[in-house]
């Protein structure tokens, strides 16, 4: 399979976890030049293969290791993928960010203006 040229920000993040594993077990072996691939986003890592990534990192979160196959085996896009070429990778990437998305965080400040201040807000 070739490399892809823009990665997803869903594969970049599972790349990046795996990262993450390798460099807290101290890993740097043979393969380095697949597993840098795998870690940029530009291979796909099979099942298999990402859990015998996780049991040599010695990672022993069980959930994250289930999410990050979760996220690996996720082959369909979804709606945005007929846009790809058309719009820009950073559109398709919070497209998808957004479906995949299980909550919404807002915050918002609100300033009152000295002039429009009661007594009790002073």
């Amino acid at each position: 399979m070739p490399p892809r040229s823009n990665p997803t920000a869903r594969q970049a993040r599972l790349g990046a976890d795996l990262r993450k594993m390798r460099e807290a077990a101290a890993l740097l072996g043979s393969g380095q030049t697949q597993i840098s691939h795998i870690e940029a986003g530009r291979f796909g890592v099979s099942e298999e293969r990402l859990r015998r990534l996780a049991a040599f990192y010695a990672c022993d979160d069980r959930q994250l290791v289930d999410a990050l196959v979760a996220m690996g085996n996720e082959r369909r896009g979804g709606w945005w993928e007929e846009y790809r070429g058309i719009l820009a990778p950073k559109a398709l990437d919070l497209a998808e960010l957004e479906h995949h998305a299980i909550g919404l965080r807002t915050m918002e400040i609100a300033h009152i203006p000295r002039l429009l201040q009661t007594e009790e807000h002073v």
